[in-house]
Formats: C-alpha cells, sequence, structure tokens
C-alpha cells in the first residue's frame, strides 16, 4: 500500500471488514487492523464510514434481546400460523385414495400460448415457401463454390424402412 491509502479497493476492504466485523476494530482480523490503520487515519471517506458503522452498532445495541423461552414461544407461533394454511384449493383422489394436487389451467398457460405460436408460424412459413426457397438458395450457393459438396445419403430412408419391417 502507499504512505496514504485511498484507492476504492481499499475502501470497498474496509467496507466488507464493517459489515462482517462491525465497527471495533479491536474485533477485526490483526492482519485487516494493521492494513486499515492508515486508510481510517487519512481518508475523510473511510472515517465517514467508521462513523456509519458505530452509530448502526450502537442502535443495534439498544435492540431488545430475545430470551429462549420469547423465542421457542415465537417459533410455536409460525408453525401454527403455517399449520392452518390450506396446502390446496381443492383436489381429486387418485385410483389408490391418495389425496392428488389439482391441476389448474392458469400454470400451463403460457406454454399452451407459446406452443400455439409456433404452430401458427410453422404453417405461416411452410405455405409461403419461405422455408423452401432459404434452403434452395442455401444449396446453390454451396454447389456454386468450387469443391463444395453436399453430403447425400440413402441410409437414412433405409433405417426407416427396416423399422416398418
Amino acid at each position: 500500500m502507499t504512505d496514504v491509502p485511498n484507492s476504492g479497493r481499499d475502501l470497498q476492504l474496509l467496507e466488507a471488514v464493517l459489515e462482517t466485523y462491525g465497527s471495533n476494530a479491536r474485533s477485526w482480523p490483526p492482519a485487516k487492523q494493521q492494513s486499515l490503520a492508515a486508510l481510517l487515519a487519512h481518508n475523510p471517506a473511510a472515517q465517514r464510514m467508521l462513523q456509519e458503522a458505530t452509530a448502526l452498532d450502537r442502535l443495534l445495541d439498544q435492540a431488545p434481546v430475545m430470551s429462549a423461552d420469547q423465542h421457542a414461544a415465537l417459533a410455536d407461533r409460525i408453525v401454527a400460523a403455517a399449520g392452518g394454511q390450506p396446502r390446496s384449493v381443492g383436489g381429486i383422489t387418485g385410483g389408490s385414495g391418495a389425496r392428488v394436487l389439482p391441476i389448474r389451467r392458469r400454470d400451463h398457460g403460457f406454454a399452451a400460448a407459446a406452443l400455439a405460436a409456433s404452430l401458427v408460424l410453422g404453417i405461416i412459413a411452410g405455405q409461403t415457401g419461405t422455408i423452401g426457397t432459404t434452403a434452395q438458395t442455401l444449396v446453390a450457393s454451396l454447389s456454386s463454390d468450387s469443391g463444395a459438396q453436399i453430403a447425400q445419403t440413402d441410409e437414412a430412408d433405409g433405417l426407416l424402412d427396416e423399422d416398418l419391417l
């Protein structure tokens, strides 16, 4: 570090230390104490960050502390409130008598709309011949190149014929 650290990286390090260990420098790791001492001594922004962290620590120190009994009572109230909430609006029973969650149409609306849109686009592309003309243009450009060849085989048809037998 330089004699008067002033880089943004040093301020980020100070911010991380303050968030992790608080404003009391004695609770910081010794290596961090040494590296940030010069920054705190000479940098007004670092000093302001330390003052704000000290004010936050004082505010947090004033917060009431829950006893173990209060903590357990709060946990019991949360569990009781969660247990009283319905898990589903309705349901049907499966063949084995087990309850099955309902299928709601609104959960599948976006997927159905996307599939319908792709179907319409496919029909339009097929009817207008856009795909065919694009493929023909691509084949023509490849065949006009010297030495370029498109691989053609009948194996794909043979495989399908064998499956049908």
